[in-house]
C-alpha cells in the first residue's frame, strides 16, 4: 500500500484528550487503481481502534470525497487539524 494522504486530528476539552487519524492509501492491484480511505481512533497514548470508511477499494475521486468527509466531520465536532498546526 502507498500512502497518498493522511490526516492527524487531536480533541482536547477538559479530560478528554482524543486522536483520530485518517489515511487515504493506494492498494497494489493493478489498473485502473484502486483506494481505500483507513482510520484509527482513541484515546492519546493508548492503543488506537483501527477501521476503514471503504468496504471495497474504490476510484480515487471517490475515495478522496470520503477522506475529506470524514476530516470535516471530525472537525466539526471539535478536532483540531495536527498536520495544518506544525505547518
Amino acid at each position: 500500500m502507498k500512502l497518498i494522504r493522511n490526516s492527524r486530528l487531536r480533541y482536547q476539552k477538559d479530560k478528554s484528550d482524543k486522536v483520530y487519524e485518517v489515511d487515504l492509501v493506494e492498494i497494489a492491484s493493478g489498473e485502473p487503481s484502486r483506494y481505500l480511505v483507513n482510520f484509527r481512533y482513541g484515546r492519546k497514548g493508548s492503543t488506537l481502534r483501527e477501521g476503514t470508511k471503504t468496504r471495497d477499494p474504490v476510484a480515487l475521486e471517490q475515495a478522496e470525497r470520503l477522506f475529506d468527509s470524514v476530516v470535516v466531520s471530525k472537525v466539526n465536532k471539535g478536532y483540531q487539524d495536527q498536520n495544518a498546526l506544525s505547518s
